[in-house]
């Protein structure tokens, strides 16, 4: 069983690895291009 912890750890190392910053002014400025979710 996979706890909670994991997958959010793997869900933010993915977004920092796209965006390239961990400064959260930047990740919402990349998402302007690139959606990071699929819109429901």
């Amino acid at each position: 069983m996979v706890s909670y912890e994991v997958s959010i750890g793997l869900i933010l190392i993915t977004v920092l690895i796209c965006v390239g910053s961990c400064n959260l002014s930047e990740i919402v400025m990349a998402q302007k291009q690139i959606w990071f979710g699929i819109p429901l």
